[in-house]
């Protein structure tokens, strides 16, 4: 055999992903805050750039619709501009890293494939704020279009993530992990892990038999488990945030609901081209920083256009939400806006990041209108669905109206729900009742005889 070497030329059509279009895409995750902050960057480099803020605190008045003052002269909207561009930097303060950024760098790290990073966007569409999968894998793997085995292995990476605990599907395994990553998991406290339902009840006799190991040892394992973090995704800005005025209105137009834009948080862009001499525009300085801010006052306007796509189609669908006709948000998927709206899923999740917006129920994050839904008995419609919140709801009720004597165990109450038409398993009630923080039925009646006996 022979080898040669040889020279061919081939066509091809790729997508490039230019400087260009990694901007537009980058300011898709800015809130309006974070947008403000960039754009004073991006006008203290480009002389022909400027930003005039618009008037208005973004509040509502008496009856429910913004304020919008009267409209300043000329003069004193120029010296608010030039005194807002000059004290804004000054202002704004770095926002700080979430869950889902902590997350979405390690997924950009770990998995350089296509198609398991859009399982792992599938992934952390269910991840819970304090770490834990909101749904099955089945589901995730339904929702992604990917076999059992291809979304059981990016769940395998998505679990060595730090801290370790996320992605965990129940107690025990988010305790395993971190066990497993400090390198102390051993087999007592393997098998202790399967049976923490007997440490609630209290039966550490029988646990330490099944265990294989003598009381002491069983002491050992439960100081071990108290280090770990039960919920690992707390550590990420969960607590009270700062004061910020919402990105997003909400206002009622003809008795539907409309969203516009918080002018107030929301520079405008402006490219002052008026300042260089006709003869000047060809320099290659010149050239390059008007091309630069005509790119980013694109940028800007596509975010902005994108951002009210979404929130208009998520304010559609929960519309019942919003008027108060229902209690809970409706079961809605980023799949079900991006299809509506003709966006990737990632965008629409990029977009709604941290987002906030202004409603009869008060300020919230858009993240919050997306809830998980399970399916009624008797039904295929992904419509009919009732919402996890409402799922939570009503074993919250069921609990605190059950007889303190008798408390429901989770298998009563799964067999209840089920009775009403929700298709839900055992493990499903027992993890949402963990969620909300109410101890199991044993420890529920342990302080209901203390109770009595006091």
């Amino acid at each position: 055999m022979q080898l040669t070497s040889s020279l061919n030329l081939r066509q091809k059509r790729t997508l490039a992903m230019t400087a260009q279009l990694r901007q537009a895409i980058s300011l898709l995750r800015f809130n309006n805050a974070e947008l403000q902050g960039f754009l004073v960057e991006k006008v203290r480099q480009n002389p022909f750039l400027e930003l005039r803020q618009a008037p208005g605190d973004g509040l509502r008045d008496g009856a429910g619709r913004p304020s919008i003052p009267a409209a300043p002269s000329d003069t004193a909207r120029r010296q608010a501009a030039e005194q807002a561009q000059a004290g804004l930097a000054d202002t704004i303060a770095a926002p700080p890293g979430g869950l889902i950024d902590h997350v979405e760098r390690q997924v950009g790290l770990a998995i350089s494939d296509p198609g398991q990073k859009r399982i792992a966007l599938a992934f952390l569409q269910v991840l819970e704020p304090f770490g834990w999968l909101g749904d099955s894998v089945e589901a995730v793997a339904a929702d992604a279009g990917v076999s059992m085995a291809e979304a059981q292995a990016v769940l395998a990476v998505l679990q060595q993530f730090e801290p370790a605990g996320l992605f965990a599907r129940s107690l025990a395994e988010c305790l395993r992990l971190q066990a497993a990553d400090r390198g102390l998991l051993s087999p007592e406290l393997d098998r202790l892990l399967d049976h923490l339902d007997m440490v609630a009840d209290g039966r550490m006799q029988a646990l330490a038999e099944i265990c294989g190991c003598d009381m002491a040892r069983l002491h050992d394992c439960l100081a071990t488990l108290r280090q770990f973090d039960p919920k690992p995704g707390l550590a990420f800005g969960q607590g009270d945030g700062p004061i910020r005025a919402p990105d997003l209105l909400l206002v009622e137009q003809g008795g539907q609901w409309a969203v516009e834009l918080n002018g107030s948080t929301l520079p405008g862009v402006v490219i002052r081209d008026d300042l260089v001499p006709a003869d000047e525009k060809r320099e290659a300085f010149v050239a390059e920083a008007l091309a630069g801010a005509r790119g980013l006052k694109r940028a800007v306007e596509q975010r902005n256009a994108s951002t009210l796509a979404v929130a208009a189609e998520i304010a559609r669908r929960q519309s019942a939400y919003l008027d108060g006709a229902s209690e809970h948000p409706a079961p809605l998927k980023l799949q079900d806006v991006a299809g509506a709206v003709k966006l990737h899923a990632s965008t629409v999740s990029r977009i709604t990041r941290g987002m906030t917006i202004d409603t009869p129920r008060g300020v919230l994050d858009l993240r919050s209108f997306f809830s998980r839904g399970l399916p009624r008995a008797g039904s295929d419609d992904a419509a009919d669905n009732v919402s996890t919140g409402a799922i939570k709801q009503r074993i919250r009720r069921m609990i605190a109206e059950e007889p303190a004597h008798a408390p429901l165990s989770d298998a009563r109450i799964t067999e209840t729900l089920r009775s009403g038409g929700v298709q839900i398993q055992r493990r499903t009630v027992a993890k949402y009742r963990t969620l909300m923080n109410i101890p199991g039925s044993a420890a529920r009646r342990r302080k209901g005889a203390a109770g009595r006996a006091g």
